[in-house]
Order: structure tokens, then C-alpha cells, then sequence
């Protein structure tokens, strides 16, 4: 505490400048997330109790899952009060109550009584004296009117389940009708359904109560309803309203989509946020998390919309919550691509290196590796994308190299290395194959390093990749001053 500070001051935390909270304060967890930390696990998870107590247990069910970040202390404790929780949210859900017999004691009689007279005598005064009407309203102070209220709901969620290629129509309709049953037995309440899609006969329209929000990331429609608005229900088809059962969407969209998600999913892990504009992953390096934005195959456009509209290109939304709502073709035709990260598979055993995006093939080499099995086993990420990497020695590392701690997957001009055990470590391909799999490696992507001939029940690609490179160059610098240090 400063020499002219207020003794008070002690017993406060402080926010931000000249901005101080009490913890004797009513609302002191509620200030912290607001004006503080909006994700303090302590805060959360208190929060989580007192709304328990109050008897709002979706609220308290909200703040419990906050509170339980895997790093949180109150981890365990939170996911604890979670799964009692569920089932009394479940069970909950369907009841109605009867409302409350209506009752006026004989003081609240008299008051209504008393102000039933007073409103009478007034009315006389206004007609009587119109002078006596003006002076009340020249006293009056105007107060601002037009401001927006919003009034605070509970979300009900729920997961309805569809049968492979049910017409878009009968999906609308049955969403609607389940809403509207859903809606009368609750007040003031938002109605959630997820549609997802199901080959099991007997969940075929079942509507349940949404327990996991991996559901929620794998659903293809929304519908939304509160019977105390005077507003429809809402339906909407995600990724841009397509229909969850067309056809396979083209290999080269699905690569193109994943690649960039991949980039999107590490930036955020690093950043702890998306990026606002899709081209910061396209940064020099050590940000170079893409070479660039790929075309989409079935327009040929690499071009980026904020909303769908259709005509070719990306959309990009950095405030969807899933990854595939995120980052999606512009296309009206093309069918909702799961999100499946770019991955890299090597076989010591085989000396073989694959790039996938299941349920596809990228691409496919031969490679070298480290001799007295200096090539360890394991699962390491691409930590470094660099072009012409320096080295102790020149050309060292080939004309590209793809970094992961102390070793990396690079070109070589020993091409008499590939297919045997020569490295000290690294995993090497020749210099044509590093720049060929280069551009479609995104920082973040997981390299599996394995010592068993594993079979890959996978489909090669066999459209040209060269269709998602774009004519002109992102121009971002891919080269570095740094002199790297891998095993070689």
C-alpha cells in the first residue's frame, strides 16, 4: 500500500487502474470473471455452488464444466459436481409445476384498496382541472426510453437423431414439431436440439437429453425455441445448410479444408485464440503455420469470406466453436467435411513416410533413417517449417526441412541414403519429395514415428495436389538466419 493510499485499500483486490473489488462484496465472483479473469476456475466453480443452491442447475452445471480445466485445481471437485449433476438435470427436465394457488394476505387488500382511491381522486383532479394536469407533467423528469432489456435464460439441449438420407423437408419438420412439444412443458427456457446422424435403427428420430458436447461438435443442424417469445422456431443447417447425407465431398476440398484446420487448431493452442483474418497463418517465419491458403479444388479460388455465400473460395469464422463451423468450402454443392488432422506416419521397419488426412492418402515416400536405431519411437510435432535450413555444413539439411526438437524430417543430396540406415537420427528424403509433402505439412501436425510395418487401410489420392497450390505466392519468408542443430 502506497504512503497517501486509503487504509481500505488493503482489503480490496485490485482490477485494473483505479478499479477495486471487496470480497465481502455479494457479487465478488461475478466481478472477477467480468472485470478480471473471465475463466478463474475458483470463480467458476463457486459460482457453480451458489447457483446450485439457488436451485439453477443448468447455470450451476455451466460453471462447474469452466471450472474444470484439466490444469484447474478444481478439476476434480468440478467434474465431481458435474456428473451429479446430469442425472438431476435429466430428470428434471420433463417436469412442469403446477403454479402456486393465488393468495393476497388482508394488508396487501387494504394497500390495493388505498391506492384504487388515490388513482380515482386523480382522474377527478385531471377533469376537473386541466390546469392541475399540466403541472404534474412540467414536473415530471423524461427519462430515456428505447433501451434494449434482455432477460437472462436457461439453454435446454437436447440431440435428435437422423436416419442416413432423410430429406432436408422431414428433417425441418420434425425439428419444429419436437421443439414446439419440448417448449410447453417449460417457461422461459431456450430449447436446443443438435440433429446428428445415426445407422442405428432404434435411436432413428429419438430426441435425448445432450449430455456430451462432442455430439454437439458432430451435429449437422440446430433448431432453437422459447415458447415465451413471440419468434418461430429457428432452424439452421450448419455448415452453411447443407444437407448432412450428400454425396462424399471431393478429395482435394477435404485435404485443403484439413490442412488449414490443422494450422487454425495449433495457432490457437499456441496463441490461445484463432487468428481474427485467416492470413496470419500464412506469416514469415517462425509464424509460416502454412506456405499458404490452398485453392479450393472445385473452384479454384483460395479466396476468403467471413459468411457463406456460395461463390467458391473459403469461408472463415473465427467465433464458431467447432472446427469444422470454423474453416469450409464456399460452395453450394459440396457435402460438410469432418475435421481430421493432417498426420504423418513413418515406418522404420519399412523405411516408408506417409502424409494423411483419414480417411486419405497425401502422399507417399521412401526415407531414410538413423543408423544404430538413432531414430526414436514416438509421437513429436512439427515445431519448425523452414526452406533451405542452415546447417554446420552446407546443404546439410537439404533444401527444406521439417523440424521437431532434436531431430527433423529433411532433404538430403545423398540420395544413396535413402532406403537405409545412414542418419544420425533425422528422417531423410530426397530433396524433390521434402518440398513435395512441405507445403502440405502445417505446423502442429503430429509425426508418429513406429518400428512395426503397420497396415494403412487408407485411399491414395490421385487428383493432381498441384490443384491446390495457388498461381501466386503468399509472398511470406520461409528461410531462416537460424543455424539449426538436428542429429542430421
Amino acid at each position: 500500500m502506497g504512503r497517501f493510499d486509503s487504509h481500505l485499500k488493503k482489503n480490496l483486490l485490485h482490477i485494473h487502474k483505479n478499479i477495486y473489488l471487496s470480497k465481502s462484496d455479494e457479487q465478488y465472483h461475478e466481478k472477477i470473471l467480468r472485470y478480471h479473469d473471465p475463466s478463474s476456475p475458483e470463480a467458476h466453480y463457486l459460482l457453480g455452488q451458489k447457483m446450485e443452491e439457488k436451485g439453477l442447475l443448468v447455470k450451476a452445471y455451466k460453471h462447474y464444466q469452466e471450472a474444470a480445466n484439466i490444469y484447474s485445481p478444481y478439476y476434480f471437485k468440478a467434474k465431481q459436481a458435474c456428473r451429479l449433476l446430469e442425472d438431476q438435470i435429466t430428470g428434471d427436465m420433463g417436469q412442469v409445476q403446477k403454479p402456486a394457488k393465488a393468495f393476497l394476505p388482508f394488508y396487501a387488500k387494504v394497500i390495493l384498496c388505498t391506492l384504487l382511491i388515490i388513482n380515482v381522486c386523480l382522474l377527478i383532479l385531471l377533469f376537473l382541472f386541466p390546469s392541475f394536469s399540466s403541472t404534474i407533467s412540467s414536473s415530471l423528469k423524461m427519462w430515456n426510453t428505447g433501451t434494449d432489456v434482455v432477460y437472462e435464460t436457461e439453454d435446454l439441449p437436447y440431440v435428435m437423431y437422423f436416419p442416413a438420407n432423410t430429406p432436408k423437408d422431414k428433417i425441418e419438420k420434425s425439428l419444429h414439431d419436437q421443439s414446439i412439444r419440448l417448449g410447453r412443458d417449460v417457461k422461459n427456457k431456450n430449447i436446443l436440439i443438435y440433429g446428428v446422424s445415426t445407422t442405428d435403427s432404434k435411436l432413428s428420430f429419438e430426441v435425448l437429453p445432450l449430455k456430451s458436447r462432442s455430439i454437439e461438435e458432430s451435429s449437422f443442424v440446430k433448431a432453437e425455441y422459447n415458447s415465451a417469445l413471440s419468434e418461430p422456431v429457428k432452424i439452421r443447417f450448419l455448415n452453411n445448410g447443407k444437407e448432412a447425407f450428400s454425396v462424399d465431398p471431393s478429395p482435394l476440398s477435404f485435404i485443403g479444408a484439413n490442412v488449414v484446420r490443422t494450422a487454425l487448431q495449433s495457432y490457437m493452442k499456441d496463441k490461445g485464440m484463432p487468428p481474427e483474418r485467416l492470413n496470419q497463418l500464412v506469416a514469415d517465419y517462425p509464424d509460416n503455420y502454412l506456405s499458404f491458403i490452398p485453392n479450393e479444388a472445385t473452384t479454384g479460388s483460395n479466396s476468403v469470406s467471413s459468411s457463406f455465400t456460395g461463390s467458391g473460395g473459403w469461408v472463415y469464422n473465427h467465433e464458431a466453436a467447432a472446427m469444422a463451423d470454423m474453416f469450409y468450402p464456399n460452395t453450394p454443392d459440396s457435402s460438410p467435411i469432418p475435421f481430421n488432422p493432417v498426420q504423418v506416419d513413418i515406418d522404420k521397419q519399412t523405411f516408408s513416410l506417409i502424409v494423411k488426412t483419414p480417411p486419405y492418402i497425401i502422399s507417399s515416400h521412401s526415407i531414410g533413417i538413423g543408423k544404430n536405431d538413432s531414430t526414436p519411437i514416438g509421437r513429436f510435432p512439427i515445431r519448425n517449417r523452414v526452406l533451405e535450413p542452415l546447417g554446420e555444413h552446407p546443404g546439410m539439411f537439404g533444401t527444406a526441412a521439417l523440424g521437431m526438437g532434436d531431430i527433423a524430417i529433411h532433404g538430403t543430396f545423398d540420395e544413396a541414403s535413402i532406403e537405409n540406415a545412414m542418419s544420425h537420427g533425422c528422417i531423410r528424403l530426397t530433396n524433390p519429395d521434402i518440398k513435395e509433402i512441405y507445403d502440405l505439412v502445417p505446423k502442429g501436425a503430429v509425426v508418429t514415428i513406429s518400428d512395426s510395418n503397420a497396415e494403412h487401410k487408407l485411399k491414395p489420392v490421385k487428383q493432381n495436389l498441384d490443384q491446390l497450390i495457388p498461381h501466386s505466392g503468399s509472398g511470406n519468408n520461409q528461410t531462416s538466419g537460424t543455424i539449426f542443430t538436428w542429429a542430421d
